[in-house]
């Protein structure tokens, strides 16, 4: 595959791959997409990765910072990592003095999960997904052309909509299944605790 197939571009900013080969264990490169051609900064995903989660480190140069590019970098990267179907969770980690670091992960969705001396960790938890909403307007769909079959369109309504919320319901107890079997973690037994 091309390198260019692995870089995130926006309006101001590329984010390339210095490895292909490893993506999740290589430097990204941050530049400017258009005028300044230089380096801002690396990104990576390198470190200790847990089931469904990983680790991402961003380091811009000094006279790149403070100039609100952190969190557009951030969101960037963040983005690629939740379209792996196995990636749940992304961790960073910031010195406790690091104001601009901490407001930049936590602009990008972010939140403070603890502290080991002076360094704060923080994460962003993938959404879960929720099929029944697709499925109902299926099923509505389907009801509707089930009706003018069965000449009662209530009745296809009805049966489209009951067919479409069980297929839903399954689906999404499936990919809770699968997020549950990834990551380690019950979402049933934190909720329960929480209680």
């Amino acid at each position: 595959m091309k390198k260019s197939s692995f870089c995130l571009k926006t309006d101001t900013l590329t984010i390339t791959p210095s490895n292909t080969e490893d993506l999740w264990g290589s430097d990204w490169i941050i530049a400017f997409r258009k005028g300044e051609k230089e380096q801002l900064g690396t990104a990576t995903f390198a470190g200790v990765k847990r089931l469904g989660t990983v680790p991402l480190y961003v380091e811009l140069l000094p006279q790149y910072r403070n100039r609100g590019l952190g969190t557009e970098i951030i969101r960037m990267l963040v983005n690629w990592a939740f379209l792996h179907r196995n990636i749940f969770e992304v961790v960073s980690r910031a010195e406790h003095e690091n104001d601009k670091g901490v407001n930049a992960l936590q602009k990008a969705g972010f939140v403070y999960r603890g502290s080991e001396g002076e360094v704060e960790t923080y994460s962003i938890v993938k959404g879960k997904t929720a099929w029944t909403g697709v499925y109902v307007v299926v099923g509505i769909l389907n009801g509707m052309l089930l009706g003018i079959v069965l000449n009662s369109l209530w009745l296809g309504f009805a049966i489209g909509i009951a067919a479409s919320l069980c297929i839903g319901a399954v689906m999404d107890n499936n990919a809770l299944k699968y997020r549950e079997s990834v990551t380690g973690k019950s979402e049933r037994n934190i909720k329960h605790i929480k209680k």
